[in-house]
């Protein structure tokens, strides 16, 4: 919207003020408003940088409300609404209001303030930044001069309400003061004192007389005494008296500090001293400060990017790689280490590539080249790399002023974004950054709305961990994430006198984390958002998120995933930043499982303890974890089992669904499964179709459906001598997974087949295809429950559903190296390209699928390597042991079973954006695209009509690991018999060949689709940029039909190592599994496993003993498991043990 001012200079001053101070909302007599209701223009939204620019409304932050004249002959109520557009109506709300009774005649003067809107203060800017229409009703009254207003009566702003300035020194801020009405004003202006104050304050002028709509200028001037220390600071509170009326919204506040000294956000100067003091008596500090020197020394400082790059190309240019911050952050470190003014000039010359007005951040508003989460990382090593440069004197003054701006720019691009009610860790990367560039400008007004305003880090901290410690978003990452960034920002805000390290804030007791309708309630992509568990403590802090961790991290330092991540090492900088903070014990035991050392924080002499918790089992019930360890006495760590179960908080978009999956299993430092073990990344639609959901885990599943997550119950924790055992329960409806997986917004709102082309891997599309990202197809809720218990030598899995109606039940165990299944009786049923053809359900991914139908017990074998020789691609599990684990898989119960093995979806980067003509003697036969992948094999059945010459033509466009071949390619002769393509003269042209006819390039079968071909004839392009042709002749004979097969092979070459579902599948309204579960290295200890019921197993293992276990009330759902352990050596019982 253009304002009065940018028309003229010639006109008057006082109309370009008056413009600042208010704004029409249409005209004055409303002559373009319809019904009571101004709507703005539509317009074209776009982003600049990570801004969202959207020209169809209007942003109204910068005002105090809005006013209007009213005309009634009898009281009357008016409502105000307010309402915003498209994305925003569901992140805060569609419209909100405020009520104004009036109970004077005539014309009146309403003056309505933002904060009489009916909405939560944290949202209510973000609501306010992006208005649509406004809507006043007052039946029976009349309504113009509707205008936007800064003030009242008197409006105060200034662009800089922070600053600091050195003892003896003063610090100056120019106030506009405005008069926002139609009459004149005498103004007194007055700085409030306490008391105590010791910073003095003048105004001049005090006084001011104002006409209508005039701005005048008053200068405040703060003098620091020499008494006021170092990051001390007082807030100046202007109030204003306007005709002998206190206005108490009219005034402002400042906040003035004392000069803290530079460096002091990473480190203070002090604390910089310890580090240099490491490195001189330490040589693993010594090793350390060489590799940043080393880092520093070679970067070369990049000059800024000049054309748009393909990461967030909707977001514009951006300046630099986020990988830069390495760079810049070793070359501070390294002028603070080394006193080299080298390394601060490489950083200065950084800072003024990224601040320069011209070509920039003030012009880009981006400097990395991800997202707005890595933006905010970015600038919080940006804030402390200057931090730690500025007392080497480099800097001039016009840098400095440069910088400021474009720290301001980022600080304000922050708080355009973060005022929604959000709670989440990009939020809090990004408030750390613009937290970071405050103290940088040592501006306590902005770092204070940062730090403690609606949606800030004390929000963060206090509602978005849970009462265990836990990161709602339920994620070992984000959670030594999170309480990294809460930690640094205590060592920043410690030199100003702030102790947050120890701060207690009252714990966050409603359900909901956010704010935002959508996050509210379940259902969006079938997540819940809520905070499930009890609530016993009353104030949470930084510490409870880093001992949330030690009782569940191993001997290793190595902790087990939930939800989007995977095993992760929290050694080293983690709890070294955590040590230095607390000087716990705990911490330092774990400090101490690691050889690799952190300069920054490490302490150098660290005590000699051992843990107190790295044999012990565990839980935590907001999280919703619950592991047991085996503690069989004289074994070391490294022998002892450890599982986990997860049953608690669905954790938002990072959440998994999985109440009572096995989510770990590990010994000697190797594990099994991760929830990452196979991933694809947040951009692909496997995320949300197949990663996160049920199909990928270690669990009873409903007819191949997804969970849906509710809140889930531990009911039994139990550690004794011989075993461990726990209880997890839920009562859920299953469903399709969210169709084609999440919609992402920025992708221009593509259909699913659009998105299944752009990623070149094709699913089919069934007839009345559910809407992009929808979850249909409920069942009823099904009670599940697991028993766990953990022996010296095995795991016991005891697992119940029921449903009121029949259902089909899989438990699925998903594990690499499948060696074999022996059973008393087993009989192959069948193969299966898919496991379930249903283009709904994650079922379709799983291919090639074995099934067998089995009596009595049945034992699959498992052996999965780390190391050298050891095949691990398509798999994360970065933090395994070299070496073997073996896992034999033993199912009891029920005792009369069909199971299943098949190819788990593994990425392997497979994608292809294929192209294909099918030409007969010249002319076009058939053209047609797919994206070939595990699946997308096109099914071709072609007439020939004697056909003399036959060309198979093949483009690529945007492909990767590309393994494309025509399979079971046949001719149809007129004579009905069948003979094979390949059999026939055929010609290449640009096809890269395999080793081995009518194997896959690696020496593996050919697999397309789940199906194996018989015969393969390559069609992958050696020169990707030209077709790749087969030529067939076939004058000699008389072809009638081609029938051929193209896709792509799954999986490459030898397919021992690559991971496969394991299904036990029964049907009813009921079902109930006894499963045992040995891990080992070289030798098994179990001889066999029985079931002789639904609740009674026995194990015998091979020194002779046997162990029988009496599980009983698993089948009642409102009763507690019970179990009785017995342990016999012949005739005699040797041990008994029961809960």
């Amino acid at each position: 919207m253009k304002f009065l001012w940018l028309l003229t200079l010639g006109c008057c001053i006082t109309i370009q003020l008056q413009a600042q101070l208010t704004e029409p909302v249409g005209k004055a007599d409303l002559s373009d408003w319809q019904g009571g209701a101004y709507r703005y223009p539509d317009g074209r939204q776009y982003n600049h940088g990570f801004r969202i620019i959207n020209e169809g409304v209007h942003d109204w932050t910068k005002f105090y409300g809005i006013s209007f004249q009213v005309f009634a002959d009898k009281p009357v109520n008016v409502e105000v609404v307010i309402k915003v557009p498209g994305y925003e109506k569901d992140n805060i709300y569609p419209e909100i209001a405020a009520a104004i009774p009036l109970a004077g005649t005539g014309w009146q003067r309403v003056v309505v303030p933002w904060r009489q809107f009916r909405i939560s203060e944290a949202q209510r800017t973000k609501a306010l930044q992006a208005v649509k229409e406004l809507i006043i009703r007052a039946a029976g009254a009349r309504v113009r001069d509707v205008q936007l207003t800064k003030g009242e009566v008197i409006a105060i702003t200034t662009p800089v309400m922070g600053k600091s300035a050195q003892p003896g020194t003063t610090a100056t801020y120019i106030l506009s003061v405005g008069n926002t009405t139609q009459e004149k004003q005498s103004v007194s202006l007055q700085a409030a004192h306490y008391g105590w104050e010791s910073m003095q304050t003048t105004l001049e002028p005090a006084l001011l007389e104002l006409a209508p709509g005039e701005t005048k200028t008053c200068t405040v001037k703060v003098k620091v005494t020499d008494r006021s220390p170092a990051g001390s600071r007082e807030k100046q509170v202007i109030s204003v008296l306007a005709n002998g009326r206190t206005l108490a919204d009219a005034g402002i506040t400042l906040i003035t500090a004392s000069a803290l000294p530079y460096p002091n956000i990473l480190h203070t100067a002090e604390r910089w001293q310890q580090v240099r003091g490491k490195v001189a008596h330490y040589a693993w500090a010594k090793a350390a400060q060489d590799k940043y020197v080393d880092l520093a020394d070679k970067w070369q400082v990049p000059e800024p990017a000049s054309r748009i790059g393909t990461d967030n190309a909707d977001k514009g240019l951006h300046l630099f790689n986020t990988q830069e911050e390495f760079n810049f952050m070793a070359a501070g470190i390294a002028y603070q280490l080394t006193g080299n003014k080298q390394y601060a000039e490489k950083v200065a010359l950084f800072l003024r590539r990224l601040s320069n007005p011209e070509s920039g951040y003030p012009k880009t508003l981006r400097a990395c080249h991800q997202s707005f989460v890595q933006e905010g990382h970015f600038f919080q090593h940006i804030a402390m790399a200057y931090d730690m440069i500025v007392p080497s004197g480099v800097l001039t003054q016009k840098d400095l002023a440069d910088i400021e701006n474009t720290f301001r720019l980022f600080i304000e691009t922050v708080n355009l974004g973060a005022r929604g009610g959000a709670i989440n860790n990009w939020q809090l990367s990004e408030e750390t950054g613009a937290l970071y560039c405050a103290l940088a400008l040592q501006d306590w007004h902005l770092a204070e709305g940062i730090f403690s305003g609606p949606c800030g880090i004390t929000d963060h901290l206090s509602n978005g961990v849970m009462n265990d410690g836990w990161w709602y978003e339920c994620s070992i990452s984000y959670n030594v994430w999170c309480a990294s960034e809460f930690s640094q920002i205590a060592l920043a805000l410690e030199p100003w006198g702030i102790n947050f390290k120890d701060m207690r804030l009252p714990s966050g007791t409603t359900r909901y984390y956010s704010l935002m309708p959508d996050m509210m309630q379940p259902g969006l992509y079938g997540m819940n958002f809520d905070k499930w568990g009890p609530v016993t403590k009353n104030s949470t802090g930084i510490k409870d998120m880093w001992d949330a961790l030690p009782p569940f991290t191993d001997y290793r330092g190595i902790m087990f995933a939930v939800n989007d991540a995977q095993e992760n090492l929290v050694t080293g900088q983690p709890f070294e930043l955590a040590y230095y903070l607390y000087h716990d014990p705990e911490y330092a035991a774990i400090i101490r499982r690691s050889n690799d050392r952190d300069l920054l924080y490490g302490m150098p002499e660290l005590p000699q303890v051992s843990s107190v918790l790295t044999g012990k089992s565990a839980f935590a019930d907001n999280m919703g974890i619950v592991m047991l360890r085996s503690n069989k006495s004289g074994r070391p760590q490294r022998e002892q089992i450890q599982a986990a179960l997860h049953y608690g908080t669905h954790g938002g978009f990072h959440g998994h669904f999985d109440r009572t999956n096995l989510l770990n299993l590990s010994r000697y430092g190797r594990s099994f499964y991760n929830p990452e073990m196979v991933w694809y990344g947040y951009g692909n639609f496997m995320y949300k179709f197949y990663v996160q959901t049920s199909m990928s885990k270690n669990m009873v599943v409903v007819d191949q459906k997804m969970q849906e997550p509710v809140e889930s119950h531990r009911t039994l924790f139990y550690t004794g001598s011989k075993m461990q055992a726990t209880v997890v329960e839920t009562k859920a409806r299953w469903s399709n997974p969210p169709y084609g997986g999440m919609q992402y917004e920025e992708r221009g709102g593509i259909s699913f087949a659009e998105k299944c082309w752009q990623e070149g891997r094709s699913v089919p599309t069934p007839a009345g295809a559910p809407a992009y990202g929808a979850v249909t197809g409920y069942t009823e809720p099904v009670f599940q429950r697991r028993l766990m218990i953990v022996t010296d030598d095995y795991v016991v899995l005891a697992d119940y559903v029921k449903a009121q109606q029949e259902h089909t039940y899989d438990w699925l165990f998903n594990a690499k190296g499948f060696k074999g299944i022996t059973a008393n009786k087993k009989q192959f049923a069948r193969h299966t390209a898919q496991m379930n053809t249903d283009p709904l359900g994650s079922a379709q991914f799983i291919t090639d699928c074995s099934w067998w139908n089995v009596s009595g017990a049945a034992k699959a074998s498992f052996s999965t390597c780390w190391g050298k020789d050891c095949d691990n691609s398509g798999t994360r599990a970065p933090n395994s042991e070299d070496g073997v684990l073996q896992l034999d898989v033993y199912n009891a119960w029920p005792l009369q079973k069909e199971i299943m093995t098949a190819t788990t979806p593994e990425d392997h980067g497979i994608s292809n954006q294929v192209v294909y003509t099918i030409k007969g003697d010249g002319r076009t036969l058939k053209t047609d695209s797919t994206g070939a992948w595990i699946l997308g094999t096109a099914d071709l059945d072609l007439p020939l009509n004697n056909v003399k010459q036959l060309s198979l033509e093949l483009r690529l466009g945007a492909a990767s690991n590309s393994a494309l071949f025509w399979g079971n390619a046949i001719i149809v002769l007129q004579n009905g018999k069948n003979i094979p393509l390949s059999s026939l003269p055929v010609t290449y042209t640009n096809i890269r060949q395999p080793g081995v006819e009518n194997k896959d390039y690696l020496g593996g079968p050919v697999k397309l689709s789940g199906d194996s071909m018989f015969t393969a004839l390559a069609a992958t392009p050696a020169d990707v940029l030209q077709p790749a042709v087969v030529s067939i002749d076939l004058s000699s004979i008389k072809a009638v039909r081609l029938k051929v097969k193209l896709g792509s092979d799954y999986p490459f070459g030898d397919e021992t190592p690559r991971r496969k579902t394991y299904a036990v599948r029964s049907k009813g309204r009921q079902a109930v599994y006894l499963s045992v579960i040995e891990p080992y290295e070289n030798k098994a200890v179990i001889k066999s496993v029985q079931a002789t019921a639904a609740g009674k197993l026995r194990v015998e293992l091979l020194d002779g003993r046997v162990q029988e276990f009496n599980i009983s009330h698993l089948e009642q759902e409102t009763e507690k498991v019970k179990v009785a352990m017995t342990e016999k050596n012949g005739a005699a019982i040797t041990k008994e043990e029961t809960f």
